[in-house]
């Protein structure tokens, strides 16, 4: 470095002083869990350095949270083999619109949340287009459940994963992949029990017992599985007439979901209420009836004994069960290596088998406690309530990256 002193008399303009660089990133999240993930890394990045610039692609949190979507991700919402078949053309379009943008406004460094069948393709297209920045993952595939050399494919198409589940790491490590594990985000929430007052005082609970319902996110869900809870439901509240039943709804599948709603609000206490108020519902809660994805773990964290439903189309199923290797679909119960939370799939997804199941937490407090204390155990076990945020982790791998 060589020293330089000015003369007296010199003219200084804006360029002879040097100036901090603003790091630009670009999030991409294609789905709703993807949104709220991107939305809290945005808050951590921000915190943490101010020299940064973030846009991105993703939903109505991302937007909340100062980082308006670039591209609409309608549609891109898929889970399935058959599903994801029929929305083949429609994935290739935003995949094609999305790498579009993001070498048009040349970030530093992309980081993609999630949604493994889209987001491989846009590091894919990136790569062999010669983008310069950094790729960095947000959430690898579940290769320790099902399809493993998926690995590989990443190590090839990414420069950084982000890892959520311990059990990642060796995975992608063995192919060159620079892996951290931040934690998983489903246990950073708040999971006092104190949240369920406003509950419990506006629905006038007392000593009645509330069940949740949650009837999924993504209209193949509620296309598989709303006529199933609604009858449960129903038979539900013939069996238990004191029963409150309390259904948040995600405002993305409100329309499709509404004709089951109607028939529900018939009867007297059962109440329809925005997602926002999701964890004064799980706070509040006896007990749950969930369609199957991360809803179950949080309700998990809070200690509320949650029957699980999940259905998909039967090519699907048959597909899954050829490669999937755990006997169960919860995450606490993959975990746990052990059912704490009762699954019903496919056929099993009745009304009948269904308000058994949960009824048996229903009658029984003893049932309930048993169910209430080993989720807690559990998930206490995966991270809930305790340590450093999954997201501030995340901020502090990639700002460490750059």
């Amino acid at each position: 470095t060589q020293l330089w002193k000015p003369q007296i008399g010199t003219v200084f303009s804006c360029s002879d002083f040097p100036r901090q660089r603003m790091t630009e990133l670009f999030i991409v999240a294609a789905e709703r869990s993807g949104d709220e993930l991107g939305a809290a890394l945005i808050r951590d990045l921000k915190a943490r350095e101010e020299s940064i610039s973030i846009e991105g692609i993703g939903g109505e949190s991302m937007a909340l949270a100062g980082t308006p979507s670039l591209m609409d991700i309608t549609g891109l919402n898929i889970l399935g083999f058959v599903e994801a078949l029929k929305n083949y053309s429609l994935v290739l379009r935003k995949v094609r619109e999305c790498v579009d943008i993001i070498l048009q406004k040349s970030p530093d460094a992309v980081i993609l949340i999630d949604s493994w069948g889209f987001m491989v393709r846009v590091a894919q297209r990136l790569k062999a287009a010669g983008f310069d920045g950094k790729i960095i993952k947000y959430v690898a595939p579940q290769v320790w459940a099902m399809r493993s050399g998926r690995s590989r494919t990443l190590a090839r198409s990414v420069d950084l994963l982000l890892s959520i589940q311990p059990m990642d790491a060796p995975y992608f490590q063995r192919h060159g992949l620079e892996t951290v594990y931040v934690g998983n985000p489903v246990f950073d929430m708040d999971f006092s029990k104190g949240q369920g007052a406003d509950i419990e005082a506006q629905f006038g609970l007392g000593h009645r017992p509330l069940l949740s319902v949650w009837f999924g996110s993504r209209p193949s869900e509620i296309a598989t599985l709303a006529e199933d809870f609604k009858k449960t439901v129903l038979s539900l509240k013939r069996t238990f007439p004191d029963l409150v039943v309390c259904v948040p709804v995600v405002e993305s599948i409100k329309t499709q979901l509404e004709p089951y709603l109607d028939e529900m609000r018939e009867l007297e206490g059962i109440h329809i209420v925005d997602e926002a108020e999701k964890l004064a519902v799980m706070s509040a809660s006896t007990a749950a009836l969930a369609c199957s994805g991360t809803v179950t773990s949080q309700l998990a964290g809070f200690g509320v004994p949650t029957v699980v439903a999940y259905r998909v189309n039967a090519i699907t199923y048959f597909l899954a069960k050829q490669i999937f290797k755990p006997d169960h679909i919860s995450i606490v119960n993959i975990a746990a290596e052990r059912e704490l939370l009762p699954e019903f799939i496919q056929d099993d997804v009745s009304p009948p088998i269904l308000a058994e199941a949960v009824s048996q937490y229903l009658n029984s407090a003893k049932a309930r406690d048993f169910a209430s204390q080993a989720l807690l155990a559990q998930t206490r076990l995966m991270g809930a309530g305790t340590g450093q945020k999954a997201s501030e982790k995340a901020a502090q791998a990639i700002l460490a990256a750059l």
